[in-house]
């Protein structure tokens, strides 16, 4: 984190803070996926959701993921990346990282509360939405090659 910047975490903020950090994504002209699954197993969940993910990803072009490091999971999450992209001639890069190494995980945190709090909120991040897919119920739309649906 660079000197005299904030870490910004989203549900910790207050609603009018919110509203202006969504506002202010948008006209960078960020763009996101979301992938959701129903699963009593986290890990499973994890697992699957940052597959579709990768795959998508790829696709796209892609060239770096940052993920939000967590202990205990770093592991698996390479794992799971490298079964994803085992068969893939140009792999994007991955790291995990702290929220405080990168912002990007500032944003992925606000689209990730705002999507999950629902109504207004997720209406706010929709228009930013290239993807949502739910894997308990359309499993092969994580494929590449598959736009996803569902918004």
């Amino acid at each position: 984190m660079r000197p005299g910047q904030r870490r910004v975490h989203f549900k910790k903020e207050g609603d009018s803070r919110r509203r202006e950090l969504v506002s202010r994504l948008r006209e960078m002209g960020l763009r996101a996926g979301v992938w959701t699954v129903r699963d009593s197993d986290d890990v499973r969940a994890r697992q699957l959701c940052l597959s579709a993910a990768a795959s998508w990803l790829q696709e796209l072009g892609a060239t770096r993921l940052a993920i939000e490091s967590c202990a205990h999971q770093d592991v698996r999450d390479r794992q799971t990346l490298a079964t994803a992209l085992a068969k893939v001639d140009e792999p994007f890069t991955y790291e995990h990282l702290r929220p405080a190494e990168d912002p990007v995980l500032w944003a992925s945190d606000a689209l990730a509360w705002c999507f999950g709090a629902g109504g207004d909120w997720r209406q706010r991040i929709q228009p930013m939405l290239d993807a949502v897919v739910r894997l308990d119920q359309c499993p092969d739309s994580a494929k590449p090659g598959n736009r996803p649906s569902g918004r």
